[in-house]
């Protein structure tokens, strides 16, 4: 099936035509995820956005400048090195909130419960399950009513208010 035929299925089924591309594309594009990412679930999630993305902006597609499996795998490309910064951030952002081994942990333990005291009531809940009671994402979010997804964005995003908030004061 051509390209043209394919964005024309999903204008008048958008089921039967996300199935079609995702048979077609899912494999450059999930190889193009695995390139920057190492996790199954983070490259699963790539690929998933990937598709979703293009389904919601299709109309931004022209078949004149490329085709889809180029334009797929780019936009998987773009997805995948996001996801890896945001992973990378996100391990110095927990890197920076544990306490070096020194004397004074008491005054770091009150700095950091000063500093969670800027979130909301389920970001801070979220960040104690995940790693004061060790609970992982998607654990956390059976327990709390989300998605594994919401709460791996809550996380990130409750660790940047967090390094924005000690680095502030």
């Amino acid at each position: 099936m051509e390209d043209r035929e394919l964005l024309e299925l999903l204008d008048k089924n958008a089921e039967e035509g996300l199935r079609l591309l995702m048979e077609l594309y899912t494999r450059p594009v999930y190889y193009a995820a695995a390139q920057r990412l190492e996790s199954p679930e983070d490259i699963r999630e790539c690929v998933q956005d990937t598709f979703a993305d293009f389904y919601l902006w299709r109309k931004r597609f022209d078949l004149t400048k490329g085709t889809l499996k180029v334009y797929l795998t780019a936009i998987a490309q773009r997805k995948a090195i996001k996801c890896y910064h945001d992973n990378v951030r996100q391990r110095l952002l927990v890197q920076r909130m544990e306490p070096p081994p020194v004397p004074s942990l008491r005054e770091e333990e009150a700095e950091l419960y000063a500093a969670m005291s800027c979130l909301a009531g389920i970001d801070r809940r979220i960040l104690r399950m995940k790693y004061l009671e060790g609970y992982n994402a998607r654990e956390i979010g059976e327990r709390v009513g989300m998605s594994h997804e919401a709460v791996k964005k809550r996380i990130q995003r409750s660790l940047h208010r967090l390094l924005v908030w000690m680095e502030d004061t």
